[in-house]
């Protein structure tokens, strides 16, 4: 009998080992994962330092695009009533002179141009300078007055440089377009470089040219007995290539563009004997 209870005992005992052992097994601690870095907080940045934005201006509508603005803001005039070389940038200005209310330039080259900012959608949508002039010419088509747009800022150039749009003008009822590219002409040298169009009419009697540059378009313009602003030829630009119409809108010319995307209202005058009367800039908001 008292075997038979030590035996009970000891099964009891060996019973609770065993569940003791268990419920530990499950109780002990979890396998400790890898250690992971510890995120640090980036020090702040020094705000960077806002620029201050320059001026812009909404670009000007459709329908006044590339065509002179009688309202347009007044931003340079001359009418030559005293002398006042202050206002110009020149090359050979001992070439030219005031006299009775006119610039008179002499046979020989000079160059010259107004002194105005010439930026495009900062403070105007579109420029425009109208120039009053005659002008006789020698026997070549390059001894003319030439009419210059996209001229550097703060300098002055000829038309022997690229990178510059220029139409001269003389005497005759025809125009010679120096589109100041790397196209193909009649040879090298610069007075070689251009094309002819033909005018409603000559510049033996004054007349006034009007330049409109509103940055996609590019337009010269004439006064005639009809007409106060007959469209001499438009420039316009797809891709990197100029491409140049005439009145009638057909394209006329094509090559590579090399001008600025802005510059400056400039005048060349090459062997031809002319007499300006007036010089206005604009800029249209």
């Amino acid at each position: 009998m008292k075997r038979k209870l030590y035996t009970v005992l000891i099964l009891l005992l060996a019973a609770a080992l065993i569940f003791a052992a268990c419920d530990n097994e499950k109780t002990g601690p979890e396998e400790t994962p890898e250690p992971t870095e510890t995120a640090t907080k980036a020090p702040t940045p020094e705000p960077t330092p806002t620029p201050t934005p320059k001026p812009t201006v909404e670009p000007i509508p459709e329908d006044k695009k590339g065509f002179p603005q009688e309202d347009a803001e007044e931003l340079f005039k001359d009418t030559f009533d005293e002398e006042d070389f202050g206002n110009y940038l020149t090359l050979q200005g001992s070439y030219m002179a005031v006299e009775d209310g006119k610039l008179i330039i002499t046979e020989h080259w000079s160059a010259y141009s107004p002194i105005v900012d010439y930026q495009l959608g900062v403070d105007h949508s579109q420029y425009q300078i109208s120039v009053t002039f005659s002008a006789s010419s020698a026997s070549t088509p390059w001894s003319s007055l030439f009419v210059g747009c996209r001229g550097p800022m703060g300098s002055v150039t000829i038309a022997d440089k690229p990178g510059c749009f220029w139409v001269a003008f003389n005497k005759d009822a025809k125009a010679h377009v120096y589109p100041g590219g790397g196209g193909v002409y009649q040879g090298e040298q610069w007075n070689l470089k251009y094309f002819p169009i033909e005018l409603p009419e000559g510049f033996s009697e004054a007349h006034t040219v009007t330049v409109v540059d509103c940055g996609d378009v590019i337009a010269y313009y004439m006064n005639t007995a009809e007409e106060d602003y007959y469209l001499i030829l438009k420039i316009t630009f797809e891709g990197e290539e100029l491409v140049i119409h005439d009145h009638d809108g057909n394209e006329i010319w094509r090559e590579k563009n090399m001008l600025p995307e802005e510059g400056s209202f400039l005048f060349f005058n090459h062997y031809c004997a002319s007499q300006v009367d007036e010089i206005v800039v604009k800029g249209y908001k």
